[in-house]
């Protein structure tokens, strides 16, 4: 943990700094290290150790050999020979050893967002001096929307939280524990002032009481670029950063308060919603990295950022692409864009046709007669294929289609959180089903998924294998 936690943060709210600072220490948690955080915390060992043991990235017995080499779509198509989870540099596969700032050279296509800050902070001043209504009402007027991958506009999730009338929570969420998604990296190292900024525009309108940065564990270099750029802001309250142990579960904003306060991750059932009742039981807005960057686009030049995009929802988004194309890396592009521009100018390298992995494992594939769709939010195709958080794998198809559906599956089923039913039996109940060519059990299971997950992990686990068949239905005969 690089700073320590507020002095009047619950003693609880600790656990997770202190799980992650012994798997640091000793490369492993041991259970008497475990039980002893737990006596230190005034918490029962065993809720200690369920909390220890439902992160993939902490060891809970003796880790005797190195951690395995990624194992996601990239780097097994570049030869991979590991298992392991993804190492978030899909950009340069195959992906080992501990992480660097993200490169400069893998910005493929920039625009305002990872054009060069200006100094001053403008944004921020202009913001001070509108006061925090104006300010409020010209995030709200922007159309701006959430960059995590749900969209929701961030103007109303903002006042939502201040109509509750109560002291609140800011959460910034960095942890981009998504396969193949690495772009909040690319913020954070090459344009930390922007992200820092954007953080302290929100802290001014919100005027949170709880300032939360939680950042992915395996991001030290990207986390350290951000905390040097925000040691040149007043944010009001105090920053308490977080790291996470891994979890793609994490992305969901009630497994991610869990994290923080020390519980097992994962989500809530609503309502209460975050905003009504999230961090400590304060309103709490939770907002991504690439939304904190698009913040002061709005105060330096509002007009700029109505005029890209579409009128729903304006701006640009930065995409992830990897996989058969000639130039990985990160692409920003107005929203509205087709699908078929980026993937031609990314340069795809098949044998076949090009095919796409869109919004990542709990997703939907795309074939290429379906590449002049809008890169926007909502559904890009019924049967599961969006945006998210801007992940793109393109493969070649049909040579790819079958690994990567089963790998989607396997993905899904050994990070579903356990929670609900639906999901901890469906997932992988519907990677069995896959591998033995039983398509009547691979609807029917997609069927219960969808309408009977808590979140939206086991909501959405059947899209890659839906689109899969849609697409490709022989690949499966």
């Amino acid at each position: 943990m690089s700073r320590p936690l507020p002095p009047d943060f619950p003693l609880r709210s600790h656990l997770l700094p202190r799980l992650f600072e012994e798997s640091r220490r000793a490369g492993w948690i041991a259970p008497e290290r475990v039980a002893a955080i737990a006596y230190d915390l005034r918490i029962p060992a065993a809720e200690a150790w369920e909390v220890a043991a439902a992160y993939a990235g902490f060891y809970t017995s003796s880790k005797l050999t190195p951690e395995p080499a990624c194992g996601w779509l990239a780097c097994r198509m570049a030869g991979s020979p590991g298992d392991g989870h993804c190492q978030f540099r899909c950009y340069a596969p195959p992906a080992s050893g501990p992480e660097d700032l993200f490169p400069a050279g893998m910005v493929r296509q920039a625009g305002p967002l990872l054009a060069a800050v200006p100094s001053g902070a403008h944004a921020l001043q202009s913001a001070r001096l509108m006061g925090r209504d104006r300010a409020l009402e010209q995030v709200a007027g922007s159309g701006l929307r959430g960059r995590g991958g749900a969209y929701f506009p961030t103007g109303s999730k903002w006042r939502s939280a201040l109509a509750e009338g109560r002291p609140l929570a800011l959460v910034v969420n960095a942890e981009e524990g998504e396969p193949g998604v690495f772009k909040d990296r690319a913020l954070m190292s090459l344009v930390p002032g922007r992200v820092a900024e954007g953080i302290a525009i929100a802290a001014f309108v919100l005027q949170p009481n709880v300032l939360v940065i939680f950042a992915n564990g395996h991001a030290d270099p990207a986390l350290a670029s951000l905390e040097s750029a925000l040691a040149g802001f007043d944010t009001g309250a105090p920053i308490a950063v977080y790291r996470g142990g891994g979890g793609y579960v994490l992305g969901e904003e009630g497994a991610l308060l869990n994290a923080i306060e020390g519980r097992r991750p994962v989500p809530r059932t609503r309502p209460p919603y975050p905003v009504q009742a999230g961090l400590f039981g304060m309103p709490t807005v939770v907002n991504n990295i690439e939304t904190m960057a698009n913040l002061p686009l709005l105060f330096d030049d509002p007009a700029a950022f109505a005029r890209t995009g579409i009128e729903t929802a304006p701006g640009t988004r930065i995409l992830s692409l990897s996989g058969r194309i000639e130039r990985p890396g990160v692409y920003e592009v107005p929203i509205g864009t087709l699908l078929r521009d980026v993937v031609e100018r990314a340069g795809p390298v098949v044998q076949g046709e090009p095919a796409v992995l869109m919004g990542g494992p709990s997703g939907g594939f795309l074939a290429a007669s379906a590449f002049d769709t809008p890169l926007a939010p909502g559904p890009m195709h019924p049967t599961g294929a969006m945006l998210g958080a801007g992940g793109i794998t393109v493969l070649d198809a049909p040579g790819d289609i079958r690994e990567t559906t089963m790998a989607a599956a396997a993905f899904n089923a050994s990070e579903s959180c356990g929670k609900c039913t639906p999901c901890r039996e469906g997932t992988p109940r519907l990677r069995d089903a896959l591998a033995a060519g039983d398509r009547a059990m691979v609807e029917e299971l997609g069927e219960i998924l969808e309408f009977a997950s808590l979140c939206g992990l086991g909501q959405m686990a059947p899209g890659p294998a839906r689109s899969a068949l849609h697409f490709w239905p022989e690949v499966f005969a």
